[in-house]
Formats: C-alpha cells, sequence, structure tokens
C-alpha cells in the first residue's frame, strides 16, 4: 500500500479588474470661533441588550456614534447623561437606535414625545410632548421601528 501523495495547489492566476471610478462627495464639517455647527438632527433610542428596557431616549445634533461615546465616557453629567443616570451602565449591553429627523422639527419637544411613547406610555404627556402629538409623521414611525425591533430580540 502506499500513501497518496498531496495534490498541489494550482496557483490561480489574479484576474485584474478594473477599479470603478468613486466619486468622491465632502461631509463638511463647520468649525466657527472654536464651535462645531451640528450639521443634523438626530432622535436616539438606548435599549437595554438583555431584557429590551428602554435605558434613555436622547436627542442630538451631532453624529449619534459620537454622542453615545460621550454619554459613556464624559463625566459631566450633563453630557454623559446614560453615565449619570443609567444604573449600572458600564456593566450592561445596550443597543442604541438612531433616528435622521427633519432639520425644521424641534429636536427637544420630539424627543420628549417620543420618551413618553417607549418610557411612560399612557402617561399624561406634557406640552412639549402634545406639541409633537400633531405631527405623527415624525414620532409614529420612530416608535414602530423600535417596537419591531424589540419583537425581534424576543427569544422564542
Amino acid at each position: 500500500m502506499h500513501e497518496a501523495e498531496p495534490h498541489a495547489a494550482k496557483p490561480h492566476a489574479a484576474k485584474p479588474h478594473a477599479a470603478k471610478p468613486h466619486a468622491a462627495k465632502a461631509r463638511i464639517i463647520q468649525v466657527r470661533q472654536g464651535e462645531v455647527r451640528p450639521t443634523g438632527s438626530w432622535l436616539y433610542v438606548w435599549v437595554d441588550a438583555a431584557d429590551g428596557s428602554v435605558a434613555y431616549v436622547g436627542g442630538t445634533g451631532f453624529d449619534p456614534e459620537l454622542r453615545a461615546y460621550l454619554h459613556l465616557r464624559s463625566e459631566d453629567p450633563e453630557v454623559g447623561r446614560v453615565r449619570a443616570t443609567v444604573p449600572g451602565f458600564d456593566e450592561r449591553d445596550f443597543d442604541v437606535l438612531a433616528f435622521r429627523i427633519p432639520d425644521d422639527v424641534s429636536r427637544p419637544a420630539a424627543k420628549h414625545a417620543l420618551a413618553a411613547r417607549l418610557v411612560m406610555p399612557g402617561r399624561p404627556q406634557d406640552a412639549a410632548a402634545s406639541s409633537v402629538d400633531a405631527m405623527p409623521t415624525v414620532v409614529d414611525p420612530i416608535v414602530e421601528c423600535v417596537e419591531a425591533y424589540l419583537r425581534n430580540c424576543e427569544g422564542p
């Protein structure tokens, strides 16, 4: 009986591929007199990855990833609000769902309305939340998306 010799791998010739032209598009971040000017408007929802509870609802004009980082790292409680208000934030896992909203929508009012719908459904809403209820096209799709996300995260 003789041993089979291993098959030598055949070298594959590298196929030249034509690089597709890439159209560069700059994102302009304006800095004026030492201050960054936000370029968007976002609402975001911090969902506890273990139990699906909503831990925090926020809004920002900055990139939501940057804002999430600042929530966790800043020792200033006005900037690091999750760090300051969510118990055990550094021992828990979160998924942050971020939603771009139109620039002409009041972000604070939309944030309050969203928090009222997600964190404390059924509670009487304050004036800021009520003002956004007249614009369900802003808050309703976000609530539906968060609810769908939570349904998909549930076990069997």
